[in-house]
């Protein structure tokens, strides 16, 4: 699934299956991007990559497992979620 929030391109439909997965990860903006860096993260707990661009955050790329397989990723590029993405959080019960 991708979120663009209206203002940057992401698919605009989830994409399902093994095969189709792959095959956008293979082929899609991802792969023909040389002046990246990724960093490993955990968002929502959960295991992601952050893609920057020129140093700044472009998508964070979350993969959601259950019972040990992925059964999700989700690629965020909205600019009004990503801004927050490298302030710490504080937890509080």
């Amino acid at each position: 699934m991708g979120d663009g929030g209206g203002v940057v391109q992401a698919a605009l439909t989830p994409v399902v299956g093994a095969d189709q997965v792959a095959h956008v990860l293979a082929t899609g903006r991802l792969s023909t991007i040389n002046a990246a860096s990724l960093q490993p993260a955990q968002v929502n707990g959960y295991p992601a990559l952050i893609l920057r661009l020129d140093g700044e955050v472009d998508t964070v790329l979350a993969v959601r497992i259950d019972d040990g397989l992925i059964t999700g990723l989700y690629a965020v590029r909205n600019p009004e979620k990503l801004s927050r993405i490298e302030q710490p959080t504080t937890l509080h019960r």
